[in-house]
């Protein structure tokens, strides 16, 4: 059977990020995707001065409302971008229904902020409700501001590795997940911090001379991938880590404009001979 997901992110309709790197990823990845898009957006929010956004709450409830009709079940739930206070309760009850009946991989990924300050629409009522959220994930995966919003901690520059693995273990501990702490700062070098079963450590890797939008989305979706196909963890961050690099590389050197977002479809190759070495 090929492994499903419900996937709740937002749907921009011009440049690379959320549900247009979601999709094509898990699918690369043998999992089939049942989008939930949380809100709609003429482009991508990176680089652009306006936007049209739109919040699609409604339209969640009558899609889940149907879904429920049809007894659907998912083998992951996958949940990014949230557009209001009332679309986390909506997940909740998503996450609590399905592992009524069967067991399900949660991973959310908690968008809340970036570069050291929170989303515009992002309040202290939406905060608070991630933080309940994160509590039925199997995995989260927040970068350094969002992992101090959900902390309630300073924001940092920079950090040792004793402090993002302290983090790392204290966000494990108050969300009872596993957690991947994304584009940690330390020194000159970059990691992705991770803390599972008990174990905390570091994975690096190489910090090149680019930032696109949507690279959050893209290390959650292999995340969530290489997992409901059930790779070991570590060799899931490792994996993801790699391919994240290597899309990061690759769309600099297609030449892409930044705001034009992470370009996915240049790694597939690479992730479809992935794919075959564990039989999906």
């Amino acid at each position: 059977m090929i492994p499903t997901c419900a996937a709740f992110h937002d749907l921009c309709c011009y440049a690379k990020s959320s549900l247009t790197v979601v999709i094509p990823t898990l699918e690369v990845l043998g999992v089939e995707v049942s989008p939930l898009p949380t809100a709609l957006l003429s482009t991508q929010t990176d680089g652009f001065a306006r936007y049209h956004f739109e919040e699609n709450t409604d339209s969640l409830i009558k899609i889940l409302r149907h879904w429920d009709c049809l007894e659907l079940g998912f083998d992951a739930i996958y949940s990014g971008f949230l557009g209001s206070h009332e679309q986390i309760d909506l997940v909740l009850h998503f996450i609590e229904k399905q592992r009524a009946n069967h067991q399900v991989l949660v991973v959310i990924d908690p968008v809340l902020g970036d570069g050291g300050e929170p989303y515009a629409p992002v309040d202290r009522k939406h905060i608070d409700g991630m933080r309940t959220l994160v509590q039925q994930a199997d995995l989260i995966t927040p970068n350094t501001t969002e992992a101090a919003l959900l902390l309630d901690r300073p924001m940092k520059n920079n950090f040792t590795k004793a402090e993002i693995l302290l983090w790392a273990k204290e966000l494990s501990h108050s969300s009872g997940s596993s957690v991947i702490i994304t584009s940690v700062p330390l020194g000159d070098e970059h990691a992705v911090a991770y803390c599972h079963a008990g174990d905390c450590s570091l994975v690096y890797y190489k910090n090149l001379a680019a930032s696109y939008p949507g690279c959050g989305d893209l290390f959650a979706s292999m995340m969530t991938g290489f997992l409901v196909n059930k790779v070991p963890f570590q060799i899931s961050v490792e994996k993801s880590v790699q391919y994240s690099s290597l899309a990061i590389d690759r769309t600099l050197k297609a030449g892409y404009e930044r705001r034009h977002g992470i370009s996915p479809s240049l790694i597939f190759p690479s992730l479809i001979e992935e794919r075959s070495g564990y039989g999906s």
